[in-house]
């Protein structure tokens, strides 16, 4: 078909014009046409003119050209009959016979709808004289199809609007692709494309996710690669260093490699926790004992205080990556605190989840940079008052963490007054305990 090989403006102005032409025509016509009933009644109103004129027509002699000059001017049918003969403007019409059986007696006239046209037909002198009006035919409906033109309307409408959403269809699928490729969804792909130039589109989409989908996994294997190989120089480094005679060099030294040690840890641990479902060990836990654990094993002597009281509730969570959220939470807090500042935690139940939040009372982080303070490797300069220590992958696991747990983790920050971050996990509230 020729409209396959047209662009898509060209499809869009030919389906517009279309549209147009017709929304117009039905409502033309539906604006108006009037139902037998009204047409009944203009000719009674009329009835008195229109026998005048009609009996105007039988003048002797019948002048045929003057009266076919008459209809097509006034867009009529005429029909003239005078025993055996007969006059026409057009095609015949039906005999005298036909249009006066059952018809509309309008004083001397006669109204008859006959094979989806209406005639009017009078008597005078021995002349039959029947006239129909194409205008009429067109405009003159029954009374339970009178609002048919609107009907039409309504189906060009949602016709037009079933054709544009076919051809626009896939702007929805392009937004979906490009909304699932920026969550980290790279396996999404469109299943349809259109034939027409948003196919190139999301075809597009499927090639750039595939080249992005290789890209990442490519870096995987570089990252997994260069941490696993980094393992075993550290190990043997360590080892050296303990045989060595041991001084403040070697502390130094042991200090710097044991940080080597937790960053490439830190980078097996964001490649494992993308399949975190087989990964987690979960068991359920009583919440206030981890909590005060994690409290007297790293931060006896900081100032970090617990606000308010601890809910009695059990957590299923892995022990090992939950402390691991909470003290990096903390952590990161005691960091951006003044030395004498407090770092304020407060746990509390909330629509079937608990919600862990640390308090800080540092510089702050501007609104812009809240969210990529959670991407792999976010640190230092460009995110404003925040140390340049570290690789930036703690933030990034805590978040991979909660969420494998199935909750996630945000943050609230006030430049000048401190940061929020809130971990929120779903909670077991079949088993409680009571201390």
């Amino acid at each position: 078909m020729i409209i396959t090989h047209l662009n898509l403006y060209a499809r869009f102005f030919l389906l517009f014009t279309i549209t147009t032409i017709l929304l117009v025509g039905f409502i033309i016509l539906g604006s108006f046409a009037i139902s037998e009933q009204e047409a009944v009644e203009i000719v009674s109103d009329r009835k008195a003119a229109l026998l005048v004129m009609m009996q105007e027509l039988v003048k002797e002699p019948v002048d045929i050209e003057a009266l076919t000059t008459e209809a097509k001017k006034n867009r009529v049918e005429i029909q003239i009959t005078y025993g055996t003969e007969k006059w026409l403007t057009g095609s015949p019409l039906p005999s005298p016979e036909k249009l006066t059986k059952d018809a509309i007696g309008i004083g001397e006239l006669y109204f008859k709808k006959l094979d989806s046209r209406y005639f009017l037909s009078t008597e005078f002198d021995g002349y039959t004289i029947t006239v129909t009006s194409k205008i009429a035919n067109l405009i003159v409906f029954p009374d339970w199809i009178i609002y048919w033109p609107w009907f039409a309307v309504l189906v060009v409408l949602l016709l037009s609007y079933w054709l544009l959403n076919g051809q626009l269809s896939a702007i929805n699928s392009a937004i979906n692709s490009a909304t699932e490729i920026s969550h980290g969804n790279l396996k999404y792909r469109i299943a349809s494309h259109p034939n027409n130039d948003l196919g190139k589109l999301t075809r597009g989409l499927n090639k750039m996710a595939e080249s992005l989908e290789q890209l990442f996994s490519a870096k995987t294997e570089l990252l997994l690669s260069v941490s696993h190989e980094l393992r075993s120089p550290m190990a043997r480094i360590k080892v050296l260093l303990a045989l060595l005679e041991q001084g403040e060099v070697t502390r130094k030294l042991g200090h710097e490699v044991d940080k080597m040690d937790e960053i490439v840890e830190q980078l097996l641990e964001s490649e494992r926790l993308k399949n975190a479902e087989t990964l987690l060990n979960i068991d359920t836990y009583f919440l206030p004992n981890v909590i005060n654990t994690i409290l007297h094993s790293y931060f006896k002597e900081t100032p970090v205080r617990v606000k308010d009281h601890i809910p009695e509730i059990a957590v299923q969570i892995d022990l090992g990556r939950f402390k691991f959220l909470v003290k990096n939470l903390i952590d990161n807090a005691l960091k951006h605190s003044g030395s004498e500042a407090p770092v304020i935690i407060q746990c509390f139940e909330e629509n079937q989840n608990v919600e862990i939040t640390v308090r800080d009372f540092g510089a702050g982080i501007e609104a812009e940079h809240l969210e990529k303070i959670f991407e792999p490797f976010t640190q230092g300069s460009h995110i404003i008052h925040r140390s340049n220590k570290g690789v930036g992958l703690g933030l990034y696991l805590c978040r991979q963490i909660a969420r494998a747990h199935g909750g996630d983790i945000s943050v609230k920050s006030v430049v000048g007054k401190g940061s929020e971050f809130s971990a929120r996990l779903p909670i077991n509230k079949s088993v409680k305990k009571s201390v």
